[in-house]
């Protein structure tokens, strides 16, 4: 089997609502697919995303004008070698951003098709460590509802039987994060799981004062306090606080992973496969993190880590934002609080490309035999 036909083409759909956090305000999430087709017609699907309205065809020209053709002719059953030289190629013009979201991308599409050669569900081929993941909801949390909102849509969070929720922190006033931390936290109850998110909000200081108020509302991490980049800063506030310190989104590599570990700058670890350089790197990061005892709790794209969450013993939840459902024909649907990944050869992702259609943005060039 040899790779035959490279194809990245970009979409833009529209979010399914406004959300704001403490840096972002989304309008529109671009999805960069890339398609990989064998000599014997299997066809793999792959993905990345951005949230700002530009990266995501820059990620495109990337594969459709150099990566594809460093893959064509090879095994799409080999995902080291592809991944390694892909990864080879594009460090030299960036170890982060554009070019590990392209390598990823195009990682996705080989396990997919791995997958789908094997004739076994992804989270099966890559381990097979438990049948169903607890979720907890980020969607009822943004940092623009009012607390009545926040209330009101967390006892609906409660009613679904989500098994924890987040809420994005970061105003002005620390007074008014203190009051919307309490006012969910009335709704959950003392014992169901409360996560915050600051979206690199803050310095280690303001932080650290910040996770000293919040400390009586028995939170079960403090997410994204600081910029990525603040490796030290992160182990001054876990060293000062009793909340875990999750983080990882914002990483790109296994050795911005390795670091942070060995800086004792984070509890818990989020890689996004879409953003790390793809399945293989997510992995590789998981199971270094299963030698230091520590948990793996993804950041977004639910869909395509239930099957890895659900691949390795170290796993926490999958994280629920419905983004895609409006490009879906089946969305994921809640079980007693969990997802149960997908018995289907491949991603498992069903998605709706008749409707992807609509909102395809045009200009790709094609690697072809």
């Amino acid at each position: 089997m040899r790779i035959e036909r490279v194809c990245a083409k970009l979409h833009r759909i529209p979010v399914h609502r406004e959300m704001h956090d403490a840096i972002r305000h989304f309008s529109k999430m671009d999805l960069a697919f890339v398609h990989i087709q064998t000599d014997e017609g299997l066809v793999g699907t792959g993905f990345t995303y951005s949230i700002i309205p530009f990266g995501a065809g820059e990620v495109c020209s990337l594969i459709n004008n150099g990566m594809g053709q460093l893959i064509h002719g090879l095994d799409p059953r080999n995902h080291e070698e592809i991944w390694n030289r892909v990864w080879r190629q594009v460090d030299w013009v960036g170890r982060g951003g554009i070019a590990v979201l392209a390598v990823a991308a195009i990682d996705i599409a080989i396990w997919d098709l791995k997958s789908k050669a094997a004739n076994l569900p992804l989270y099966k081929l890559l381990g097979g460590a438990r049948k169903k993941i607890p979720v907890y909801n980020t969607d009822g949390g943004w940092l623009n509802h009012s607390i009545e909102q926040l209330v009101e849509e967390t006892k609906q969070i409660v009613a679904a039987g989500f098994r924890g929720t987040k809420i994005k922190v970061g105003k002005e006033d620390p007074s008014e994060d203190v009051e919307r931390i309490a006012a969910v936290r009335e709704v959950l109850g003392p014992n169901r799981t409360l996560m915050v998110d600051a979206n690199e909000r803050f310095t280690a200081a303001e932080a650290i004062r910040r996770a000293h108020m919040w400390e009586p509302a028995n939170l079960f991490w403090f997410e994204e306090p600081l910029p990525a980049e603040d490796t030290l800063g992160h182990a001054a506030l876990k060293a000062h606080t009793s909340i875990p310190i999750a983080l990882g989104e914002s990483l790109f590599t296994r050795f911005q992973f390795r670091d942070y570990i060995a800086a004792g700058g984070a509890s818990i670890l989020q890689p996004d496969a879409c953003r790390c350089g793809g399945i293989t790197e997510w992995l590789k990061i998981a199971h270094m993190a299963d030698c230091h005892n520590m948990q793996i709790s993804p950041h977004f794209v639910m869909e395509l880590h239930l099957p890895l969450v659900a691949a390795i013993p170290n796993s926490l939840f999958v994280e629920y934002i419905p983004s895609l459902d409006p490009v879906l024909t089946a969305p994921l649907k809640l079980a007693d609080g969990h997802f149960v990944p997908s018995e289907e050869p491949g991603l498992g992702i069903p998605f709706d490309w008749e409707h992807l259609t609509a909102f395809e943005v045009k200009d790709e060039i094609c690697v072809r035999g």
